[in-house]
Order: C-alpha cells, then structure tokens, then sequence
C-alpha cells in the first residue's frame, strides 16, 4: 500500500504532550532564529518540550489553507516528525484510530 502523508495527517493528531521535540531540536530552532516554533511548545512528556496541540487536537503546525495535512515548518521540522516512517506500525495504528483505514483483523 503506498501511502501520502499530505492525504492523511494521522501522525500529526495526537494527545498533548506527546509529539516531542529533543533538546538538539530546541538549540535548532533557537540557532535558526524560529522564535515562532519555540512559542508553540509545551512540556511534554519523559521531561522533553512538545509541539502544542489545536482545538482539533492536532499539532499546532499541521495544514494550511489548501492543503490541510501539509506540515508549516516541514523543513525546520521535528527530529520526531523527520523519523516518522510512512506505513510503519505506528503509521498504520494512527491511521486506524482516525478512521481513514478499517480496524485491525483480530489475531
């Protein structure tokens, strides 16, 4: 199954503090200058910062007009986020509990 993130999302909908940011990504943004990302982070879990969530319950940088599952700071993005592998078992899993694929055939 091939899969395209900028259909889906499903990774970027999560619990607050839960889509972390490592210390080597806050010296990054700082490095860089992106007062915009720091200022939507929040502690999260394991003693780390992590991206806020919306409303929606979906990380604060998620979508934009047109394009509603394109990240806005994709290229400053998280190490988290630059891991994420498409169609992993995490993939798939987050993919399920937002319903765009059916549940898992029991084993």
């Amino acid at each position: 199954m091939e899969l395209d993130c900028l259909q889906c999302g499903a990774c970027c909908y999560q619990r607050p503090g839960t889509i972390l940011v490592p210390e080597a990504d806050l010296v990054r943004f700082k490095g860089a200058g992106r007062d915009d990302i720091l200022a939507q982070l929040e502690p999260g879990h394991f003693s780390q910062m992590a991206f806020k969530m919306n409303e929606q319950g979906c990380c604060v940088f998620h979508g934009r007009e047109g394009a509603p599952h394109e990240c806005q700071i994709y290229e400053e993005r998280g190490t988290t986020c630059r891991q994420f592998e498409a169609g992993s078992q995490q993939c798939l899993e987050f993919r399920r509990d937002r319903g765009i694929d059916p549940p898992a055939a029991p084993r």
